[in-house]
């Protein structure tokens, strides 16, 4: 029995299980069947979302003309996804819904509990998924390909060979490697060429490899963030419209670049900051790899886009600009009568290369030189030519560039510099000076506050590119085209602020010309002519403010009549011209806030001037006067008086200048010493900010010059210049600046004139040494930043002075210094510290053996950044390191030195320790040092460098310690014309005769060439020996 029982239950157990497993296996195919249909639907969706963006590139393809490879095969892909498609719809609807639309799972689910519809929804995703593997490869493959032959743009003219553009595009692709540079902005004036170079940079697949997505979006002046938005969307093939609000587009662009490891994104004609995160871009700064590029018009939008680079494009040169020219002119410019002036035309174009193209398309096929010629006077005479096609494409779209300036005050300047000539020079000084007068410039400010927000306006006009930088000092000129803009904006009798001039500058006119609507004339200019004398009759401009009449050398009378037809004047400038006396009508002008006679070297007396209650500015530099005219101590209102070089000036009154109560600006220069009495009037002109005055030794010795210290700027010149052999000045208006000439620095006088100088300068002096003990041993200058020593004959002590007067020293000027040995010398004689010194100069010291003693106090030269060194004869080293040429210092001496000139140093032979490279260095100069053999420069270090001019003899002869180094070099000079060579010719005597400087570029060779002690014919010998060497593309320009 118990068999039996025990058998039965054998049985029921195993038949138990079979039925348990039986259940359990179809509730495992059930819940796996609707996790694998909920995949199949997912997966079936991201496959349609592929198959969507193949199409898109399909259709960019086939609108671009471009044919994409495997075409066959992805037809073939999409008609798999879209049979599939069919299938799965079809099946998942088929296993959800029974023939009443009921769910299947809930009324019926036996049928999902069959092998079948599991086994067949695990083989449609699976085939899903095959097709998605196989999609992702050819959109890919599609992608990349199309990438690289269609164009972001429409393709425009590139940027040929070597020229100012092609190196500002090295300066983009370099930039675009740095790691360490995420913004780059490529800013110049309206038709510069900026879009050009960036459409080249767009167009070159070369360039663009890096980037896995390139956007180019032009943003214009009437920026309008939508469409902006809507054009990256586009890029980024997602596809929206106006309605969906920007937020949401914001949203998808950013998740779709967070997919993007190299991007690359191009804002083209940017006037405003643009916020990239209202766009859906993020900050191209927290992610490696991606750049922002933008182009624009103004320094201070690439500023306000927080730029890491800012690349200004410049203007074509005259060859260039040639090259340009013929392109769009054709061959009609290659005609013998045609050729001259047809390179006139092309100059009158000023470098900018779209005034270029216009208007040598505009000539194209003119065969006849009246048409040139009469191109050429257009070009010449009107401020817009009547060209076709100038007015709308170069004159309309530069005026957005002044329409863009705020405020009618800097629109009023910037016309103001359309009063100057072509191509001239303005000093800023003078034309701010100018500004002030007129009231452009708040009257309420001091004279220095009037004096730098002149300076800032004349930086928002850089910056916009409607100025650009002088040839002189610090002075600014305009563009021939932006002068014309401006002359068009003044000549306008719809000119915002009013002020319509009439220009006759720089034209050479001998005669004053009639002043076309005098009515509404407010500024007159007749600056730099040839004019002998100002007519007694001139028709009446009641309105004219200010009147330059400059520059006019020939210029002797001023007959009385002339200026009685100006009545409200404010502003009369004679400067640089030969009168000898003003006309006694000059004293109707009683509304005349400056009176400008700068270098008026014949003038020998003015009228009284006690009349003048608002004048405010008087400039008499380099006259003849021989006394301060009549009544100038009742001009209550004078800020600013120069009478510097007035050498002729025998006496000033007493009591006259303590009358001048608003004065702030006084250069008393060269105009003669000054006793005790006279210059203690100054201390009671409470407002005096800036002097320039010379000072006898006597006033040193009273010492009660407290009010000195209230001084923002001066410059103290002590002691008999007279009697100096080479005298050197710095900037005439640093800030604040003592020099002194030929005086015995024993004496105890000049501690309290040091307490607050920054700059200082001893000429011809004598007992340099006892200089310290003068000023006494616990005493430290601070404030001193800048010294100068020249023509010195004493000796050196070779002992250390043992404290530190100066501590903050960044420049050193020596020069003539004859018995000086090392500059390490000078910390011993004068207590210098060098920590902070960042440019040396030395020139003329025939005893100097090396710089400094690398130890001690000139251990650490980190902030050294430029060096300079001529005609130091003994001088074998740069640096002494002691015993071993190896650098005894664990870490680097030299961390900054970014520029070496090396002249004439016959007995140099080492720059550097050979374990002290200088990584910086970007500027190098060796000339007449043949005994240098190695340059401190490793491959890295090679790669900071700009340029190196030396003989090519020099350069031949160099050793290098690795070829890495040398390559570099070498490839980067055929790049980027790095490498130039000076063919220097000498005298008997050894000194340079003449210097042929050929800086390569690719195959173009240009020359620049000085002429000293040679005749001529000899150096000119020379120089067509090296054409011949070099004849190929060699432009020669003899200076």
């Amino acid at each position: 029995m118990d068999i039996v029982v025990s058998c039965l239950t054998g049985v029921i157990v195993e038949l138990g299980k079979c039925l348990c497993g039986c259940a359990y296996s179809k509730i495992e195919n059930f819940a796996k069947f609707r996790s694998n249909l909920e995949n199949l639907r997912r997966e079936m969706a991201n496959l349609i979302i592929l198959r969507t963006s193949v199409q898109v590139i399909i259709a960019e393809a086939k609108r671009d003309g471009h044919e994409l490879p495997n075409r066959a095969r992805v037809n073939e892909w999409r008609e798999q996804v879209e049979k599939l498609d069919t299938e799965v719809g079809l099946f998942v609807e088929a296993s959800t819904t029974n023939s009443n639309g009921e769910t299947l799972s809930k009324y019926c689910p036996s049928c999902c509990f069959s092998c079948k519809p599991g086994l067949e929804v695990t083989r449609k995703l699976k085939h899903v998924k095959q097709l998605i593997d196989e999609g992702s490869l050819l959109r890919q493959r599609a992608d990349a390909e199309l990438k690289r032959k269609k164009q972001e743009v429409p393709k425009g003219q590139s940027i040929p060979g070597p020229s100012a553009q092609s190196k500002c595009l090295d300066s983009v692709l370099k930039s675009l490697n740095r790691e360490d540079v995420s913004r780059i902005g490529v800013w110049g004036m309206g038709g510069v060429g900026k879009t050009t170079l960036v459409r080249t940079l767009n167009n070159t697949p070369s360039f663009m490899q890096p980037f896995s997505v390139v956007i180019w979006v032009t943003i214009s002046k009437q920026f309008d963030k939508r469409r902006v938005q809507i054009d990256i969307a586009e890029r980024l093939k997602l596809h929206t419209t106006m309605e969906e609000s920007m937020e949401s587009t914001a949203r998808r662009i950013l998740q779709r670049l967070q997919l993007e490891e190299k991007l690359l994104l191009i804002l083209d004609d940017v006037w405003e900051a643009v916020d990239l995160d209202h766009l859906g871009v993020p900050e191209p700064d927290d992610r490696p790899g991606w750049k922002l590029l933008l182009t624009s018009r103004s320094l201070d939008v690439c500023r306000q886009m927080k730029t890491d680079e800012d690349i200004k494009v410049e203007v074509l040169d005259d060859e260039e600009s040639w090259k340009l020219f013929t392109q769009n002119a054709g061959k009609v410019v290659n005609l013998e009568n045609i050729e001259q002036v047809a390179k006139q035309v092309a100059r009158e174009c000023g470098g900018l290369p779209l005034l270029i193209k216009i208007v040598g398309a505009s000539m194209r096929g003119k065969e006849m030189v009246h048409l040139w010629d009469d191109a050429l006077s257009e070009m010449q005479r009107s401020p817009v030519p009547n060209i076709n096609g100038i007015h709308n494409k170069v004159y309309k779209p530069l005026k957005w560039s002044y329409d863009a300036l705020e405020g009618t005050t800097i629109k009023s300047c910037f016309q103001f510099c359309a009063l100057f000539p072509e191509d001239f020079s303005i000093d800023v000084k003078e034309i701010v000076q100018s500004w002030l007068a007129e009231g452009l410039i708040d009257e309420l400010r001091s004279y220095e506050e009037s004096t730098n927000r002149g300076i800032a306006l004349i930086e928002n006009l850089k910056d916009s590119c409607l100025l650009e930088r002088g040839d002189f000092g610090y002075s600014v000129k305009m563009h021939d085209v932006v002068r014309d803009l401006a002359s068009w904006i003044s000549s306008s009798s719809s000119s915002e602020d009013g002020c319509k001039a009439f220009v006759r500058s720089g034209l050479g006119l001998t005669n004053f010309p009639e002043v076309e609507t005098p009515d509404s004339v407010k500024r007159v200019s007749f600056m730099h002519n040839r004019t002998r004398n100002l007519p007694e009759s001139v028709v009446q401009c009641p309105e004219v403010s200010t009147l330059l009449l400059q520059d006019n050398y020939l210029l002797e009378i001023v007959r009385e009549g002339f200026l009685m037809a100006f009545k409200s004047l404010k502003v009369l400038n004679l400067n640089e011209s030969s009168i000898k006396i003003l006309p006694q009508s000059l004293l109707q002008l009683r509304e005349l806030r400056a009176l400008l006679l700068r270098h008026c070297t014949d003038l020998e007396e003015l009228p009284p001037l006690g009349g003048f209650t608002k004048l405010q500015v008087l400039n008499c530099r380099q006259a003849r006067i021989t006394e301060l005219p009549q009544g100038i101590e009742e001009l209550s209102n004078l800020r600013a008086l120069d009478i510097s070089h007035t050498y002729a000036l025998r006496r000033i009154q007493s009591g006259t200048l303590s009358k001048l109560s608003s004065l702030e600006f006084l250069d008393m220069s060269r105009c003669g010493n000054w006793g005790p009495t006279r210059f203690a009037e100054l201390a009671s002109l409470q407002r005096l900010t800036a002097l320039y005055v010379n000072l006898d030794i006597s006033l040193l010795a009273l010492g009660s010059f407290e009010w000195i210290e209230g001084l923002k700027r001066f410059n103290f010149y002590i002691g008999d210049r007279s009697k100096t052999k080479y005298s050197f000045y710095g900037s005439e208006y640093t800030e604040k600046r003592v020099t002194v000439f030929t005086l015995s620095l024993s004496g105890k006088y000049f501690g309290w004139l040091l307490n607050n100088v920054s700059t200082l300068t001893f000429d011809s002096c004598e007992e340099l040494e006892k200089f310290p003990e003068s000023l006494g041993r616990n005493v430290c200058y601070s404030t001193l930043r800048s010294l100068t020593i020249g023509n010195y004959n004493g000796q050196f002590p070779s002992s250390n002075a043992g404290f530190c007067q100066i501590p903050n020293l960044e420049l050193l000027k020596v020069r003539r210094v004859h018995h000086l040995e090392s500059i390490s010398q000078l910390t011993y004689t004068l207590g210098l510290e060098f920590s902070k010194l960042r440019t040396i100069e030395v020139v003329f010291c025939e005893k100097l053996k090396y710089l400094f003693s690398v130890g001690g106090s000139t251990s650490a030269l980190e902030h050294l950044a430029s060096i300079t060194l001529v005609q130091c004869e003994e001088l074998e080293e740069l640096f002494a390191y002691g015993s071993s040429s190896a650098n005894p210092f664990p870490h680097p001496i030299f961390l900054n030195l970014r520029r070496v000139d090396l002249h004439d140093l016959a007995k140099l032979e080492h720059l550097s320790s050979e374990n002290e490279p200088w990584n910086c260095l970007e500027e190098l100069k060796v000339l007449g040092c043949e005994k240098v053999r190695k340059l401190p420069l490793t491959a890295e270090s090679a790669k900071t460098i700009k340029q190196i001019i030396g003989e090519r003899r020099w350069w031949r002869r160099l050793k290098w310690n690795d070829q890495d180094t040398k390559s570099s070099l070498l490839h980067k000079g055929h790049r980027h014309g790095v490498l130039s060579y000076e063919c220097c010719l000498r005298n008997d005597n050894g000194s340079p005769a003449i210097v042929l400087h050929l800086v390569k570029f690719n195959l173009l060779w240009s020359t620049s060439l000085t002429l000293d002690l040679i005749p001529f014919e000899e150096g000119f010998n020379t120089i067509k020996n090296e054409y011949d060497h070099n004849k190929e593309g060699l432009d020669r320009k003899i200076g």
